[in-house]
C-alpha cells in the first residue's frame, strides 16, 4: 500500500508539471509585446543597411609587404557594380570589377615605401576605402 502511495504521489505530480507546463506555453503564446518593447527587440536585431551590403576586400597586396619587383598586382572583392579607384602618389587608376565584384589592376611602385589607397565607389554613392603600405627594395633578406 506504501508503494501504490509513492507510485500515486509520482504521477501526479508529473501530471501537474504537464498541465502547468502547458498553461504557461498557452498564456505565454496570448501575450501582446508593448510598442515600446517592439522597439528595444528590433535594436537588438537590426536590419542590414545599405551600407552594410556594401563590400570591400583586398586580397592582395598585404599591407606592409616587401617586393623585390617594381609591378605590383592588386586584386580583390567588392560589391558588383562598384567601381575601384587606385591611387599611389604616382598614379591613378580607375577600374570596373567583372560582374561578380572581383577585380584585379597592376601598378608600378617607387623605390622605397610608398602607400596605396584602394577605394570602392559603390552604385548609392557611398565609398570604401583600404590603405596598404608596399615597398620595393631590391636588397636581400
Amino acid at each position: 500500500m506504501k508503494a501504490e502511495k509513492i507510485v500515486l504521489s509520482f504521477v501526479a505530480v508529473l501530471i501537474g508539471l504537464i498541465a502547468a507546463g502547458g498553461a504557461f506555453y498557452i498564456y505565454q503564446l496570448t501575450q501582446i509585446v508593448p510598442e515600446e518593447n517592439k522597439k528595444a527587440i528590433e535594436s537588438l536585431n537590426p536590419t542590414p543597411t545599405p551600407e552594410d551590403t556594401n563590400i570591400l576586400v583586398i586580397q592582395s597586396p598585404k599591407d606592409e609587404e616587401v617586393f623585390s619587383k617594381r609591378l605590383v598586382t592588386i586584386s580583390g572583392k567588392t560589391t558588383p557594380g562598384a567601381i575601384i579607384q587606385i591611387s599611389t602618389e604616382d598614379s591613378d587608376e580607375v577600374i570596373k570589377p567583372a560582374s561578380n565584384g572581383n577585380f584585379t589592376a597592376t601598378q608600378t611602385i617607387p623605390q622605397g615605401t610608398s602607400i596605396m589607397y584602394i577605394t570602392a565607389i559603390f552604385e548609392d554613392g557611398r565609398e570604401k576605402q583600404e590603405t596598404r603600405t608596399v615597398t620595393f627594395t631590391t636588397e636581400e633578406f
